[in-house]
C-alpha cells in the first residue's frame, strides 16, 4: 500500500508540477486580446493622426492659395432680376431682338435687399451693357458665358458706385440665364 500511496503522490506531483491547460488557454486568450486591442488602437491612432494632418494641410492651402479666400460658408441665395430684359440689335440690314431672364447669386441677404432698393439704377446699367453686345457673339455659348460674367461685374460696380462702399466688390458671385430667346 505504501507503494500505491507513493504512486498516487507521484502522479499528483506530476500534475501539479506543470501549469494546468486551462491557465495556459486563459493567459493566451488575454494576451491575444491585449495584442489585438493594441494593434487596433495603434492603427486608429495613426489613421486619425494622418487625417488630421491632411485636414490641416488642406485648410492651410485653402487659406494661403495666392490670396484667394477660403470656401464660402454661407449658403447661396438667388434673386431674379424681373421683369425680363428685351434688347434690340442692329445686325446688318435686320433688326434683331434678345429676350432673357437673369438671376444672380450672392451669399449675403443684405445684398439682395440692396439690389431691390437700387433696381432702377442696376437695370439701366444692365440695359446699356446688353445693348452693346454683338448679335453674332450672342449666338455662341462663349459669348453668353462672357456676358454673364460681365453682368456680375456690372452689378457689383453699380452697387459700389451707388452705395460708395468698397465691400460691394464681390457682392454678386454669379449670374445665370433662366430663359434666353434671340431672333
Amino acid at each position: 500500500m505504501a507503494k500505491d500511496e507513493k504512486k498516487g503522490n507521484e502522479e499528483e506531483e506530476v500534475e501539479n508540477s506543470g501549469p494546468p491547460i486551462m491557465k495556459i488557454v486563459i493567459v493566451a486568450v488575454v494576451l491575444s486580446m491585449l495584442l489585438g486591442g493594441g494593434l487596433v488602437g495603434g492603427t486608429f491612432f495613426f489613421v486619425n493622426k494622418m487625417n488630421e494632418e491632411k485636414m490641416a494641410e488642406a485648410a492651410a492651402s485653402a487659406e494661403g492659395a495666392e490670396g484667394e479666400e477660403a470656401a464660402p460658408t454661407m449658403p447661396p441665395e438667388y434673386h431674379s432680376m424681373d421683369p425680363k430684359f428685351i434688347v434690340s440689335f442692329n445686325s446688318g440690314d435686320n433688326s434683331r431682338f434678345m429676350q432673357f431672364s437673369v438671376e444672380v447669386m450672392t451669399r449675403d441677404s443684405d445684398v439682395i435687399e440692396k439690389l431691390e432698393d437700387h433696381m432702377p439704377v442696376i437695370r439701366s446699367s444692365l440695359l446699356m451693357l446688353f445693348g452693346s453686345q454683338q448679335y453674332e457673339a450672342m449666338l455662341t455659348r462663349e459669348g453668353k458665358e462672357k456676358l454673364l460674367e460681365e453682368v456680375a461685374v456690372d452689378i457689383n460696380a453699380t452697387l459700389q458706385k451707388v452705395l460708395g462702399s468698397e465691400e460691394m466688390v464681390n457682392a454678386i458671385e454669379e449670374a445665370y440665364f433662366t430663359s434666353f430667346i434671340i431672333q
